[in-house]
């Protein structure tokens, strides 16, 4: 941040492509340092919020600084600072929700203000923030505490973060997984579980957390197949929704304000808040685009600078593009790199005319312009792009593109001035935050991203949108009548959203939409099942990709040999045993004729055998010589 103004902003895990990161962020320092034309030695003010086990206190990289530090101020009071002024609200009724803060003693040891009375214990953590934000200035409206109660058979936290996640781990095997949750949702009973598990306690909630240990043994099948998982699902989303309508109307009737700002990574759940905005008594709302905890680090700088000047600055919060726009040069130093895999061509202006035209062909579209979005919604600049009346599109998309769950829905794109005639939705969306039910009159003409239950996770796209996504979805609308276009994060299962040309070069080639437009330029690559010669191209195994042989046991017999390929992420594939020959032969040098010559390849069909690993995104295919431009060929 510099002079009050959000300079840059990026996620560790963009940079390091490893999602989830964890740790000190060197990478994204150094980016945001960069981007920005700062050295280190030129920073008045650094905030540090981890966990006080990290004793960062202590760590070279921290010590050795010059500047003011801060470490471990009430993170809930960070999230409160982006969100109070990321709204532009002169003043506002703040709510917080998550997983958990830092402990009471922490915070209270580095002098954090507003944490309100001491609770029984100093190792109690932030559960639940709410606060009064006017001119300004914040003042605390109410607090709750937690302790840990067991780690076994699931952590156990009494925030409604926490139970939320508490499910996702029974269910998805990992508590990041709560978005799958939140889709799962919509298949379950929340009646199979009769029991509360939020209760209500005058203006507090009460929350069990034994309900967790009573769960029956988690079978074997895929959670979309296990009526138990369906149905915990739909509890959990259901007690969510219940809890947090309940402390909205407390805050609303202590506060007396008619504006909320909404942040924690609850606020990330989408359906709850499609029913706030419907159902609650407030009439103006804000959701942090960034609602987890990279968000905090916006706060974070803010209150820095609250720290320096006396005041917090005021904002119009424009848009979540926080990363750095990346130099013509780099692009071509891409396209370049993946050489005779792809063929390019500059294009310019006319990207979004001939990405609506490629997608209303029914094509899979890559779309990479300027920086990216900082929050977990791709909003335009690093996203996926399809036809939302087709319906064979997201079944298409989970198997051919992000490799993820069948079940799992996709969000829209819709010019603002039109969002109504498709959505019950009377406020803007620019950070796809809120579900909102598909008008019964529509749902058929958009049906790949409308989800089981009628409704459909939206971005409204304003004529001030920067960049030309706002173009493509308005030559969308001139080819079809139609101002909707699915979008999807430009990344695969398990892996960040790209960040860079190279980024999405990688992913491009190693997934299967059909054509990338990245800055301006329209990108295609070899397609083996749509080559004049496919026999001549070179298969190239995708980076990452393992390949395992394992001999399943049942009751103690063994049950033949498994061929597996393992994704970077750890998608495993099953393989036939002519793909794993085939995959085995590929040497990046010889031709499918090559291999198929040599007898090297098993299958019948060498070039479908081929065409079918590139369909499962563990091959791509180049020509034998260097990579050239459509101009030149």
């Amino acid at each position: 941040m510099v002079d009050g103004r959000l300079a840059y902003g990026i996620a560790e895990e963009r940079l390091s492509r490893r999602k989830f990161h964890e740790g000190y962020p060197h990478l994204a320092i150094d980016y945001c340092l960069n981007a920005a034309s700062l050295r280190m030695d030129e920073v008045d003010c650094l905030v540090l919020n981890q966990y006080g086990y990290y004793d960062c206190d202590a760590q070279p990289y921290f010590t050795e600084l010059a500047c003011e530090k801060f470490v471990n101020p009430s993170h809930h009071l960070l999230h409160a600072h982006y969100a109070a002024v990321a709204s532009g609200f002169e003043d506002a009724a703040v709510l917080v929700l998550d997983g958990s803060g830092y402990s009471y003693g922490e915070h209270s040891r580095r002098g954090s203000p507003l944490l309100g009375p001491p609770p029984p214990y100093s190792e109690m953590e932030e559960a639940a923030s709410s606060y009064v934000f006017s001119k300004g200035k914040f003042r605390l409206d109410a607090k709750s505490w937690a302790l840990w109660d067991a780690s076994e058979p699931i952590m156990r936290f009494a925030s409604l973060g926490h139970m939320y996640s508490a499910a996702s781990i029974y269910i998805f095997g990992h508590m990041k997984h709560a978005g799958k949750t939140m889709g799962l949702a919509p298949f379950g009973d929340a009646l199979a579980f009769p029991e509360p598990i939020v209760s209500f306690d005058g203006d507090e909630i009460v929350i069990d957390t034994t309900w967790v240990a009573e769960l029956p043994p988690r079978s074997a099948a895929p959670p979309e197949d296990d009526q138990t998982c369906k149905d915990l699902a739909a509890k959990v989303q259901a007690e969510l929704e219940r809890a947090v309508l309940f402390l909205a109307e407390g805050l609303h009737a202590r506060t007396g304000s008619d504006r909320l700002a909404l942040s924690g990574g609850v606020a990330l759940n989408s359906v709850t808040n499609g029913r706030l905005l419907r159902e609650s008594k407030f009439t103006g709302f804000f959701i942090t685009p960034a609602a987890g905890d990279a968000g905090v680090a916006i706060g974070a700088a803010l209150y820095g600078h609250a720290h320096l000047t006396g005041s917090l600055p005021s904002w119009r919060y424009r848009d979540d593009y926080h990363g750095r726009p990346y130099p013509a040069a780099t692009v071509q130093a891409a396209l370049a790199a993946a050489g005779p895999a792809l063929t390019w061509q500059k294009v310019g202006d006319e990207a979004g005319q001939l990405a609506a035209r490629d997608v209303a062909d029914r094509k899979i579209v890559g779309w990479f312009e300027l920086g990216s979005e900082f929050g977990p919604r791709s909003l335009g600049h690093r996203t996926i792009v399809c036809d939302p009346r087709d319906p064979q599109m997201r079944d298409r998309l989970n198997r051919r593109v992000k490799f993820r769950e069948l079940f799992r829905p996709y969000a829209a794109s819709v010019l603002a001035e039109q969002a109504t005639d498709y959505f019950a939705l009377d406020v803007e969306d620019p950070y796809m935050l809120i579900v909102a039910p598909v008008h019964a009159d529509r749902q058929a003409s958009i049906p790949s991203v409308c989800h089981v239950d009628g409704t459909c996770r939206v971005q409204t796209v304003t004529p001030e949108h920067p960049g030309r996504f706002r173009h493509l979805i308005e030559e969308f609308r001139a080819l079809t009548g139609v101002p909707v276009v699915l979008n999807t994060s430009f990344n695969i299962r398990g892996e960040p959203i790209v960040e860079s040309p190279g980024d999405a070069i990688e992913c491009f080639l190693s997934s299967n939409f059909d054509v990338l437009y990245i800055d301006g330029w329209q990108v295609l690559k070899e397609r083996i099942d749509e080559a004049c010669e496919p026999d001549r191209l070179v298969p190239v195994m995708t980076a990452g990709v393992t390949l395992r042989r394992e001999t399943p046991v049942s009751s103690g017999v063994p049950q033949g040999i498994s061929c597996l390929a393992v994704t970077r992420t750890g998608h495993r594939v099953s393989l036939t045993p002519e793909q794993m020959s085939a995959l085995l032969a590929i040497d990046g040098v010889s031709s499918v004729r090559d291999l198929a010559d040599a007898r090297r390849v098993a299958a019948a069909d060498p070039v479908a055998c081929f065409a079918e690993l590139q369909e499962l995104g563990l091959v791509y295919a180049r020509r034998g010589g260097p990579g050239i431009s459509e101009a030149q060929s």
